[in-house]
């Protein structure tokens, strides 16, 4: 299983705008209000560093994963218990992308459609891709949907132009000051982090090495690009009072698109988009979790096994938040900003990286 460069750029690139631009804006515009565009533009700035650290870890061992390379640097079971972290992170995300799909999906479209028949239903796409074409498939979708993804965002920038108001944007930095643009950073750094994904990735690339870590680190770029336009054009449609209050901003402004009495409706082919961003992502999640467990047990070749397991409990987890209906701005910043974000795409990573430079020149000063 081998993917190129520029799969892995249109794979980081999808991963991080989909669901990115649905659920980090409103958080981030309730801190920093018509201040949220340097928020993002601070989230930018971080979420390449952690990318880059990341990228420079995996390129110590580009043969090996996240999981084989832990055991690698802290020994077997140092490098087992670390990577516990990631695991559960892995379920986790599945589980809450489920449902946040679900509830998009409910509030968009099938308003009556039973939960397990959403949810199974993409669970089903996403285990055939993954258990039938691993990380090649995934690749290549992505490769294929990501410069529709680009057409479709710059059409719907160019087409809601007549309905911004610049003036939503002042003043600037006097209403908030650097504690709330800070505080508004964190969720959408939280959400670039996953690029750190990329460490169970480098592996499957063709030619792992600077290239790569170039790939990644673009996508990461444009992507902060892409995030950027979106929140300073949801702001200048609908001001920062509103759009703090709107579930999907973003989704709510492309419904707002009419031109010359023909054009409209493209929120059809935003919903589109973004369900393949949101299929990509699952895949993703699905393809690292079942072969991370596979190589966390010692099982790698039964990793196809493992990955309808890995279906199974990702389904009752969902069944199970969706019941429970935890508040979405809870686990963002109760668990992913408290607790992912310093541990899992932060801390981990750094620690990893320091032990390992630490061992390398250990080795070379005992050779001299």
């Amino acid at each position: 299983m081998k993917i190129n460069n520029r799969q892995l750029f249109w794979m980081i690139m999808m991963l991080e705008i989909g669901i990115n631009l649905l659920i980090s804006m409103t958080a981030t515009i309730l801190y920093a209000k018509q201040d949220a565009w340097i928020s993002y533009v601070l989230a930018g700035g971080a979420g390449l560093v952690i990318t880059y650290v990341a990228s420079k870890l995996s390129s110590r061992y580009p043969r090996q994963t996240l999981i084989e390379y832990s055991v690698t640097i802290l020994g077997k079971w140092g490098g087992k218990l670390i990577v516990i972290p990631f695991i559960l992170q892995w379920f986790w995300v599945i589980s809450l992308i489920l449902r946040d799909e679900f509830l998009f999906i409910r509030l968009s479209v099938l308003y009556k459609t039973p939960a397990w028949v959403v949810i199974g239903t993409m669970l089903g796409v996403v285990i055939y891709t993954v258990y039938h074409g691993g990380i090649e498939a995934i690749g290549r979708v992505s490769e294929l949907w990501g410069p529709i993804l680009m057409i479709i965002l710059a059409l719907t920038f160019a087409l809601t132009i007549n309905n911004l108001n610049a003036p939503m944007l002042l003043p600037v930095y006097a209403d908030t000051g650097p504690g709330p643009i800070m505080q508004g950073a964190l969720a959408p750094v939280s959400l670039l982090g996953e690029s750190v994904l990329l460490m169970m990735l480098f592996p499957f690339v063709e030619h792992p090495g600077k290239g790569t870590r170039k790939a990644v680190l673009l996508g990461v770029a444009l992507s902060s690009v892409m995030l950027l336009f979106g929140v300073l054009w949801v702001i200048m449609t609908f001001g920062p009072a509103v759009s703090g209050r709107l579930q999907f901003p973003f989704f709510e402004m492309v419904k707002l698109v009419y031109l010359m009495e023909f054009i409209q409706n493209m929120d059809i082919f935003v919903m589109a988009v973004w369900l393949v961003c949101i299929f990509v992502k699952l895949s993703i999640y699905m393809f690292i979790t079942s072969y991370g467990v596979a190589q966390w047990t010692g099982k790698t070749g039964s990793w196809k096994k493992i990955s309808l397991i890995v279906a199974a409990v990702s389904f009752i987890l969902t069944m199970l938040v969706i019941i429970l209906n935890p508040p979405a701005g809870l686990l963002l910043k109760g668990v992913w900003i408290r607790y992912v974000l310093p541990v899992n795409m932060i801390g981990i990573p750094l620690f990893l990286w320091l032990v390992s430079a630490v061992k390398a020149n250990f080795h070379t000063d005992i050779r001299r």
